[in-house]
C-alpha cells in the first residue's frame, strides 16, 4: 500500500494524472474485498468520463469518487458535481477515496449547504484513504488477508516479473525512493479582499509624480497613523488581499480599507481567475512564509531572493537540532574572523522557494543555497566566489541532506530564542516531501564517484560545515 501511495504522490506532483485511471482499476478488487462491494464497477467504462463519480455498486447503492487531491475544495467540488448530475437519486452513499492522504480534519460546516434532499455525508466515514483499508484489513482472517496481499503483489510487487536469475532482470526490479524538492502546502479556505480607502499626500502640480507601488503607499498610510502590521498581505489594483479577517475593526489594516467592501472568498476564486491574479496570490504566499519564518530568525534577503538563517540572539554560531537518520545538530550560521579579531564574513545556510500548483494541490519548491554577508544581511564582497566553490564541492548526498534538513525545519515550528511562547503561524501549513519509487536503482557512488583527496585545510573546513 505504501508503494501504491508513493507512486501516486510522485506522479501527481509531476502532472502525470493518467495514473489515476489505472488506480481506479486497481482499487476495484481491493475495495470489493475490504468493504464487500461485490458489484463495484468502473462507471467510466459504462460512459466515458461518467459525471460526478468514478466507481459504483448499483446493488449496494454506493458511489466512489477517486481523487489524488485531498483539500476541502476538492471535496466540495465532488459533492457539487454529485448533486448537479442527480447521482443522489441513484446512490444512497458517496465515498471519496483519496489516493494520497486525507487531511487531518475537514470543516463539516463548509459542506452543509451543498447537501440536498436529506442526503447524509459523514466526513469521518465517507472521506477515506489507504489507512482505512489497512485498518479494516487488520481484522481479516488469514484467507481474506491473503486475497488482499495477492491483489497488491500483482500490481506493486518488487520481485522480478520474469522467472530468471539473470542479473539484468534482477537489477531492473530493485527500486529506490526518489525525492522531489517539493513540499505539500495548504492554507485557509477563506481569503479576504477589500477596497483600499485612505488619503494620500497631495503633490505640487509642477512636480513630476514618481511612481510609488501601492504596497508602499499602504505602509506609509499605516505609519502616518502610528500603526504597524505584519507583511502577510498583498495589493491588487485598488484592493488589499490577505488571510487575515479584514472585517475585524481592531485589525490595523482595517484603517486603510473600506470596511463595507470586505468580501470573504475561496482562494481559488482569486488565483484561478487569470495568470496575473495567480502571480499576486503566489506573492501573498511568499509573504506568509516570510512572516512564518521571521519568528524563527530566518529572514527574507531581498537582493538575492533567498531565505537566510540569521544569528539567533546575536550568537556567533547557530546550530539547529534536527532528525535525519539520527538526531543531530546542523550549523546554519557562523561568523568567521580575521587574525585581528575583526569579522571577515558571516556564512548563512539559505534556500530559495517557488510556489507551484498541480491538479489543484499546492506545493512549495525548495532549492538549498548558501549566502555570505558582512553584517548579517547585506551580501559580502566574497559571497559569489565562496558560494560558487561550495556548489562545486556538493554531491547529490549533500543536496539531499540539505533538502531533508529544510523539510524537517519547516515541518517543526518552534520559535527562536528571541520569540518565546509564540503561537504557530495560522495561515500556512507545510507538509511532507513528495517522494515515489523508481526502478532501476541508480547508485551515485558508481556513476559519479566522489573526490577522495582534499589538500587545502581551509577547503576541508568548508566541507565540514555541511555537517553530514
Amino acid at each position: 500500500m505504501s508503494s501504491f501511495v508513493t507512486q501516486i504522490k510522485g506522479a501527481t506532483a509531476m502532472g502525470h494524472t493518467d495514473i489515476n485511471l489505472v488506480s481506479e482499476n486497481v482499487l476495484i478488487p481491493i475495495l470489493k474485498e475490504v468493504f464487500d462491494f461485490q458489484h463495484l464497477e468502473n462507471l467510466n467504462y459504462e460512459k466515458n468520463n461518467y459525471p460526478g463519480v468514478d466507481l459504483g455498486d448499483y446493488q449496494a447503492r454506493v458511489a466512489i469518487q477517486v481523487t489524488s487531491t485531498s483539500n476541502i475544495e476538492k471535496i466540495k467540488d465532488s459533492l457539487k458535481k454529485f448533486f448537479l448530475h442527480e447521482q443522489h437519486k441513484i446512490f444512497d452513499r458517496l465515498i471519496i477515496y483519496i489516493l494520497t492522504e486525507r487531511q487531518r480534519s475537514y470543516s463539516a460546516k463548509s459542506i452543509e449547504n451543498i447537501l440536498q434532499d436529506g442526503f447524509s455525508f459523514d466526513i469521518e466515514k465517507d472521506i477515506i484513504d489507504y489507512r482505512d483499508i489497512l485498518y479494516r484489513s487488520s481484522f481479516f482472517n488469514v484467507n481474506k488477508a491473503q486475497k488482499l496481499v495477492e491483489i497488491l503483489e500483482e500490481n506493486f510487487s518488487e520481485s522480478p516479473s520474469l522467472e530468471t536469475s539473470s542479473d539484468y532482470f534482477v537489477s531492473q526490479s530493485i527500486q529506490e525512493a526518489v525525492h522531489l524538492n517539493l513540499l505539500e502546502l495548504s492554507f485557509p479556505d477563506t481569503l479576504y479582499i477589500a477596497e483600499l480607502d485612505f488619503l494620500e499626500e497631495s503633490t505640487k502640480k509642477k512636480r513630476k509624480k514618481r511612481f510609488v507601488p501601492k504596497r508602499k503607499k499602504v505602509q506609509k498610510a499605516l505609519a502616518d497613523l502610528g500603526l504597524r502590521f505584519s507583511v502577510d498581505w498583498e495589493c491588487y489594483e485598488n484592493m488589499l488581499i490577505t488571510f487575515h479577517d479584514l472585517s475585524d475593526s481592531d485589525l490595523p489594516l482595517a484603517e486603510v480599507i473600506d470596511l463595507g467592501t470586505v468580501t470573504p472568498i475561496e482562494p481559488d476564486e482569486f488565483y484561478g481567475a487569470n495568470e496575473n491574479q495567480e502571480r499576486v496570490f503566489k506573492s501573498l504566499l511568499r509573504r506568509c512564509l516570510q512572516q512564518k519564518l521571521y519568528r524563527r530568525q530566518v529572514v527574507w534577503q531581498n537582493e538575492v531572493h533567498q531565505f537566510i538563517f540569521a544569528a539567533d540572539d546575536n550568537q556567533e554560531i547557530r546550530k539547529e537540532r534536527w532528525v535525519g537518520k539520527r538526531e543531530s545538530d546542523r550549523t546554519v550560521y557562523e561568523v568567521t574572523k580575521k587574525d585581528d579579531g575583526k569579522v571577515w564574513y558571516r556564512k548563512h545556510f539559505a534556500f530559495q522557494v517557488q510556489f507551484l500548483v498541480f491538479n489543484e494541490q499546492w506545493y512549495l519548491l525548495i532549492k538549498p543555497e548558501w549566502f555570505f554577508s558582512y553584517d548579517g544581511y547585506k551580501p559580502s564582497f566574497y559571497s559569489a566566489d565562496k558560494v560558487d566553490w561550495l556548489k562545486k564541492q556538493e554531491k547529490n548526498i549533500h543536496v539531499y541532506n540539505h533538502l531533508r534538513f529544510i523539510a524537517h525545519f519547516l515541518a517543526h515550528e518552534e520559535p527562536s530564542t528571541l520569540f518565546k511562547q509564540v503561537e504557530p503561524y495560522p495561515f500556512l501549513f507545510i507538509g511532507n516531501l513528495v517522494s515515489f519509487s523508481s526502478s532501476p536503482e541508480l547508485k551515485d557512488t558508481e556513476w559519479k564517484p566522489s573526490k577522495t583527496n582534499t589538500n587545502d585545510k581551509n577547503d576541508q573546513d568548508q566541507l565540514d560545515f555541511f555537517d553530514l
